[in-house]
């Protein structure tokens, strides 16, 4: 992480805002004798082991590509008020390691730092996890008066409501994950006495970046002591050009490990939330198909497509579940909707799900005619002037045959608009035997008279099907 300092001028006020509480005190930094200061970055979460970072921040002067001079020589060591310890191990790029202290919650944890007989210690208290009340998506929409159509799709929002104990005076580090990257210089700390929640829980609204198409979001949540706060709190006020130089010391954010020190350790819990938002998707319509695309994501496990002959595609429409294997999350994926009516408009929308089962929202909405071109030579393998009869509890199909025979005729049918030739999803008709090929007419019996009955007649040639027009009725 590249290492800031913060410099003032002589003379200046420093202002600390806790809560409600405001402290005004004089400082007097000599800029022209500023030296480098010690950084240190630690944590220990619940169920792992510690790591820390020690560097150096650069001088004023310092070109912005000069290397980050880390600290190798440390010795570090982390103890618990219970007594457990360990020394840690040297990796790379200053970083050291514990394997054997693993975080606990109502724990406090005891880090030591000695650099050329220098010491520097810090402690943290590991609260419980508070976990969430609700986590959702909102859909933001085109203003209807003028900035769009009504109902079309800018963007989206997240919200989120933290466990909050009512009377209390908490402070959350909030963490903030987009397709498996940590966006680090999002992470900040709210302290709840300064929002009014009312023993409804602490509800936060797209509390660091809005969410874009076609993302995983995880969301964490950790109670903190009051110096991870004020750590965070200040770094989140200056990587947001929050602060003038007037709010800052050299020495901020404020530091548990004490004097000429930049930086924190932390114990922590966290509370984890998922949400998805869909790819973006594209439809192309050709002869009596569809080709939906969309860019991939490699956290994303399935792709279920909902789709409908009229606007207004919802998840109580026709779905096709795992449309493709996105096994790999590179490029753009696409699926063919198949054996469509020709001419025919169809309206769709994708979700998304995730390996443990987080479903998202649906995309924006995308629609394409199955044209045809004339000439079409499928055509000839198409059934043709298909018809139904209703009688008693029963429907008679008929067909002409195809001008290409192929090997048998095969029925499909089910009790909603849209069959697409889908054995997995429809009902499927057969001959008896091979020996005796389904022949026209064919009578559908055992029906219910109040059900409404779709048809469509295919030829099978090879493991291809070439599905006739959709055609209906009610048995009597």
């Amino acid at each position: 992480m590249k290492n800031y300092i913060y410099i003032l001028l002589s003379s200046l006020l420093f202002i600390s805002c806790d809560g409600f509480k405001e402290e005004i005190f004089d400082i007097d930094v000599d800029v022209d004798n500023m030296e480098s200061v010690l950084v240190i970055n630690a944590e220990i979460e619940k169920d792992s082991t510690v790591w820390v970072q020690i560097s150096y921040s650069e001088d004023i002067n310092s070109h912005i590509d000069t290397p980050v001079n880390y600290e190798e020589n440390a010795i570090v060591t982390l103890e618990t008020k219970n007594g457990e310890f360990e020394v840690l191990n040297y990796y790379d790029k200053g970083f050291y390691y514990g394997k054997s202290i693993r975080g606990k919650v109502e724990e406090t944890y005891t880090l030591k730092i000695e650099i050329k007989e220098e010491l520097y210690i810090a402690s943290s208290y590991m609260y419980p996890p508070r976990g969430y009340d609700g986590f959702w998506i909102t859909i933001k929409e085109k203003d209807p008066n003028g900035n769009g159509k009504t109902g079309s799709i800018v963007g989206y929002s997240d919200e989120w409501k933290i466990n909050d104990p009512s009377n209390e005076r908490n402070r959350y580090l909030f963490e903030w994950w987009v397709n498996g990257v940590h966006y680090v210089r999002q992470d900040w700390c709210i302290d709840d006495n300064r929002v009014v929640n009312a023993n409804e829980g602490l509800t936060l609204f797209t509390v660091t970046l809005d969410p874009q198409a076609n993302e995983h979001i995880r969301h964490r949540t950790a109670e903190v002591d009051k110096s991870t706060y004020d750590y965070f709190n200040m770094y989140e006020k200056i990587v947001r050009g929050m602060v003038s130089a007037s709010s800052q010391t050299p020495y901020n954010p404020a530091s548990n490990f004490g004097k000429n020190t930049i930086g924190n350790f932390r114990a922590v819990a966290f509370s984890s939330a998922v949400l998805l938002t869909p790819p973006n998707i594209t439809a192309t319509g050709s002869s009596g198909q569809i080709n939906i695309s969309f860019p991939g994501n490699k956290l994303f496990s399935k792709y279920n497509l909902y789709w409908s002959f009229e606007a207004g595609v919802s998840k109580n429409s026709e779905v096709i579940k795992d449309i493709v294997k996105a096994s790999n999350g590179k490029g753009d994926l696409n699926y063919i909707h198949k054996n469509l009516n020709e001419g025919d408009t169809y309206y769709y929308k994708i979700e998304v799900e995730d390996s443990e089962g987080n479903i998202s929202v649906l995309s924006p909405e995308v629609s394409a005619v199955a044209d045809s071109p004339s000439g079409n030579s499928d055509n000839k393998k198409i059934p043709q002037n298909v018809t139904v009869t209703a009688g008693t509890g029963e429907i008679i199909i008929e067909w002409d045959e195809a001008e290409d025979k192929g090997d048998d005729y095969l029925i499909y049918w089910k009790n909603k608009p849209g069959i697409i030739g889908d054995s997995k999803t429809e009902n499927m008709i057969i001959s008896s035997n091979k020996s005796a090929p389904l022949i026209s007419p064919y009578t559908h019996s055992g029906l219910d008279k109040n059900l409404t009955y779709y048809y469509r007649v295919a030829t099978l040639i090879g493991k291809n099907v070439y599905l006739s027009e959709e055609v209906s009725a009610i048995p009597k």
